[in-house]
C-alpha cells in the first residue's frame, strides 16, 4: 500500500503526531480514548500491516487487562461500592472504569508511537532539529536507526547460535544462562564495532567541521501548506471545544460527563477527522492513483 502521508513534509508529519499524541494522552473522556485507540489501530494497520498489529495486541491486551485489574486494588476512590476486598478496602465501580480507561489510553499512546516511528524517520529528525539542537537530533536519529538494526542483528545471532545448539532454548537452565550471556557478549561487541564504523564514516564526511553544508530532499509544497493549515485549524477548534467543556468528563467521586449530547457529538466528529487525517490522505491518494491508472 502507498503511504502518501509519509511523503509529506516533515513539519506536517510532526505537527500531526505531536498533537495526536498530546490529545490522546490528556483527554480522559472514555469515548475520545476509544476513538484514539481505533484511529491509532487503523493507521498502524495501514502502515505496518495486520500481522504487526496482531503482534502488538499480544502485548497491549495483557497490559489493558493488568492495568484494569491492578488499579481498583490500589485506587479506592468512588461512591459506588461493589464489594469490600478481603483486607477491608472498598472495590468501587468508578475505580474499575477509570483503570480500564487508563489502560486503553496507554495502549493507544503505544500505537501512536509505533506509527510515529514508522513515519518520522531519522533523516526527518535531522532535518527538523539539525540546526536547532544538532547534538540531540543526531543522538535521536542514531537511536531510532539503531533499535531496528539491533533487533535484526539479534535475530541473526540467535539463528546462528541455534544452528550450533547454543540458543536460549537449548540445554539445562545453567546452559541456557551461559548461552544468553554469550549472545549478550556478541551483541555488545557488534554494537561497539558499529559505533566505531559510524564514527569513522562521520569523520570522513566532515561532520563537525565549520561551514559544512547539508543536503535535504524535503521541500515544503503548496499541498503541505494546505494540509498543515487544515491540521492547525482542527487543533484550534479542538482546543476551543475543550475549553468550552465539550469533552468534560470525571470519574470521581461519581461518573459524570456528556456522552450523547450534541456538543459531545460535535467534538467526536472533529476529533475523529483529525486523528484519521493520515488514513484519509492515504486512501484518497490511493483512489486517485487507481483512477489515473485506469484512464491510461
Amino acid at each position: 500500500m502507498k503511504d502518501s502521508f509519509s511523503k509529506l513534509h516533515p513539519i506536517t508529519n510532526m505537527l500531526f503526531f505531536v498533537f495526536a499524541i498530546i490529545f490522546s494522552m490528556f483527554i480522559n473522556h472514555p469515548v475520545c480514548i476509544a476513538l484514539s485507540l481505533i484511529s491509532a489501530g487503523l493507521n498502524a494497520v495501514y502502515l505496518n500491516g495486520r500481522q504487526t498489529l496482531i503482534i502488538s495486541l499480544r502485548f497491549l491486551l495483557p497490559l489493558i487487562i493488568l492495568t484494569a485489574l491492578i488499579n481498583p486494588v490500589f485506587n479506592h476512590r468512588g461512591a459506588t461500592i461493589i464489594k469490600y476486598l478481603p483486607w477491608g478496602n472498598p472495590l468501587t465501580l468508578e475505580s474499575i472504569i477509570y483503570g480500564l480507561s487508563a489502560a486503553v489510553l496507554l495502549s493507544s499512546a503505544a500505537l501512536w508511537f509505533s506509527c510515529f516511528h514508522k513515519v518520522m524517520t531519522s533523516d526527518k529528525f535531522v532535518y527538523l532539529f539539525g540546526r536547532i539542537i544538532p547534538s540531540l537530533s543526531l543522538v535521536l536519529s542514531m537511536a531510532l536507526r539503531f533499535v531496528p538494526r539491533f533487533n535484526t542483528q539479534l535475530r541473526e545471532v540467535r539463528k546462528a547460535q541455534k544452528a550450533i545448539g547454543k540458543d536460549l532454548s537449548d540445554g539445562t537452565v545453567l546452559l541456557r544462562i551461559k548461552n544468553g550471556v554469550k549472545i549478550i557478549s556478541l551483541m555488545i561487541t557488534w554494537s561497539l564495532e558499529n559505533a566505531i564504523d559510524t564514527s569513522d564514516s562521520m569523520k570522513s564526511r566532515g561532520y563537525g567541521l565549520k561551514g559544512r553544508t547539508s543536503f535535504s530532499i524535503f521541500k515544503f509544497t503548496q499541498k503541505d501548506a494546505w494540509i498543515s493549515a487544515a491540521l492547525l485549524a482542527a487543533v484550534t477548534v479542538l482546543i476551543v471545544l475543550i475549553v468550552l467543556g465539550f469533552a468534560k468528563f470525571r470519574y470521581f467521586p461519581t461518573i459524570k460527563g456528556n456522552i450523547f449530547s450534541a456538543e459531545s457529538i460535535v467534538f467526536y466528529t472533529v476529533y475523529s477527522l483529525f486523528l484519521l487525517t493520515p488514513l484519509i490522505i492515504n486512501v484518497w491518494e490511493g483512489v486517485k492513483w487507481k483512477r489515473l491508472k485506469s484512464a491510461i
